[in-house]
């Protein structure tokens, strides 16, 4: 063997060696702190010809909970616990409602699904991504990536999941038929040092939009009993 062959061997092992599987990749995911970062969802329709964004932040605590604090188009606050429970509180309705995203038919899956596999993801858990899709991972530590295709191949389910990260997943596109699509990027990542630090942000920030959203509703009631008094007023 010659020098050239055992100097191209050298540099090559490391690269090698960095190679991982799912499985160091579910370690790698289970370890991922609580956290907080921002958050920017496009859902691109093009025979409508339709985008829609959103913009806001995530807050992640392992095994508890994963909620998102949307700021536009709505302020709203979608909460994700460990058992699977979705709930949203938009800050001018102060009760559960429904994403207007809910309405579009389009091959996407709905925010609940799109919460519950981040969950999954950030999670590690790669039986029940298992059970669900075909998995295709490549990458390192610090760059890689996992494509998920659905198990189930019917005209109508969704094409595929593409992931990428790094010591955070940072975004996820969901692929449909007709070359429907919804992006979702995690930036700007401040892991929070007490664990339990994103689970009180949260509660802060649903205490936060509960108020508002009690302001608010106050607010119409006494607009609306003034209103009513003019118009008893004038009639008389």
């Amino acid at each position: 063997m010659n020098r050239l062959t055992c100097g191209l061997l050298l540099v090559l092992m490391p690269l090698v060696a960095q190679a991982v599987t799912p499985e160091e990749w579910q370690t790698w995911q289970g370890d991922t702190p609580a956290f907080q970062s921002r958050v920017e969802q496009s859902r691109w329709l093009p025979e409508a010809e339709i985008r829609v964004h959103a913009d806001g932040e995530i807050l992640f605590t392992p095994t508890q909970s994963l909620a998102w604090h949307w700021v536009s188009p709505q302020p709203r606050i979608v909460t994700l616990d460990v058992a699977g429970q979705f709930a949203e509180l938009a800050t001018d309705v102060p009760a559960l409602s429904l994403s207007p995203l809910g309405e579009i038919t389009d091959g996407l899956p709905k925010e609940p699904q799109v919460a519950r596999l981040l969950f999954r993801l950030l999670q590690g858990d790669l039986a029940t991504l298992r059970e669900r899709y075909h998995m295709l991972f490549e990458g390192e530590r610090e760059d890689w990536q996992l494509v998920l295709l659905p198990r189930d191949r019917s005209e109508d389910a969704l094409k595929k999941i593409a992931v990428k990260g790094g010591a955070f997943i940072e975004s996820l596109r969901f692929v449909a038929s007709g070359g429907n699509e919804l992006t979702l990027a995690l930036s700007n990542f401040q892991p929070l040092v007490d664990a339990q630090g994103a689970q009180r942000l949260q509660e802060s920030l649903i205490a936060e939009t509960t108020a508002s959203a009690k302001e608010a509703a106050e607010g119409n009631t006494e607009t609306g009993e003034t209103t009513s008094s003019h118009k008893t007023a004038s009639d008389g």
